[in-house]
């Protein structure tokens, strides 16, 4: 059993996506999202910022090699350590630039690597808009072992869930590891892989100055302006030159620890309240 609040409070930091044209997503990401490129290696480049950060590597394209996840401390960092080797669950030896060597990886039931850490002390130039990365979302074709082992393994906590009304079977679930109302998410789809990432905004004004620079860049918004049930999140939508989704969020709710997750009835609803929904079942 799950030690009580163990991965409690841990946020968001970084992701690591893999691309086969650097060039090109180093560019969109520095011009479109704000960001500042600065080459690590031959094949590694850190897109810096001071409130989201990303890795980008040589690789297959819309593949995320690894999401990365900051603890509160050094002390809870070795807790949550200690409780994963006391459950025999396997860690890796995986490093990023943006954290301190005590961090480590597992990997989850489909395969994606979640590293854990600290920060190191570094922190980039302010961004054009405000938007710190929040979450990341996958898909999966086996929803329940992946969410028992979030919440049996890690202790994230169930926010919301999507089920249908006939078969009683779960179609999506919003985890949170924080007070914000999801940090990973799991959508039912054929197969399992990355389906979007989020930055969160502060509110519908930034929504709209998002929308305007999207356009001022010729990037379509593909989903929104829109508001999701589940989170009740203000949201648009746009792909990076890799086809990889991108959503901007704003006002999303905030749970505490014991809240209860809610049920919803599978549909267009807990993902879009004003209309058109991106079902991925």
């Amino acid at each position: 059993m799950v030690n009580k609040k163990l991965i409690w409070p841990s946020t968001l930091h970084h992701l690591c996506l893999a691309t086969r044209n650097l060039s090109a997503m180093t560019r969109w990401y520095q011009n479109v999202m704000g960001l500042s490129p600065q080459i690590l290696a031959d094949n590694l480049v850190w897109l810096s910022g001071s409130q989201r950060n990303m890795l980008l590597t040589r690789g297959t394209p819309g593949t995320l090699r690894f999401a990365a996840f900051s603890a509160h401390d050094d002390k809870h960092l070795k807790n949550i350590k200690a409780h994963l080797i006391a459950q025999k669950l396997h860690l890796k030896k995986l490093s990023s630039p943006l954290f301190k060597n005590s961090c480590f990886a597992f990997v989850d039931p489909d395969g994606n690597n979640i590293l854990l850490g600290l920060p190191k002390s570094l922190r980039g130039k302010r961004e054009i808009l405000p938007g710190r990365l929040q979450h990341v979302v996958f898909a999966t074709n086996q929803l329940k072992r992946n969410v028992a082992f979030y919440t049996d393994t890690l202790g994230f906590k169930v926010s919301d869930i999507v089920r249908e009304d006939t078969t009683g079977e779960d179609t999506a679930c919003f985890l949170r590891s924080d007070k914000m109302h999801h940090s990973i998410a799991f959508f039912r789809a054929p197969k399992a892989k990355l389906d979007h990432f989020a930055n969160e905004a502060d509110c519908w004004n930034d929504i709209r100055d998002w929308g305007d620079h999207f356009a001022a860049n010729k990037v379509e918004i593909v989903w929104g302006a829109g508001r999701h049930g589940a989170g009740n999140n203000l949201f648009i939508f746009v792909r990076d030159p890799d086809g990889n989704s991108l959503e901007i969020s704003a006002e999303l709710e905030m749970f505490s620890y014991n809240q209860q997750p809610r049920i919803w009835s599978h549909g267009p609803r807990p993902l879009n309240l004003w209309g058109e929904a991106w079902m991925r079942s």
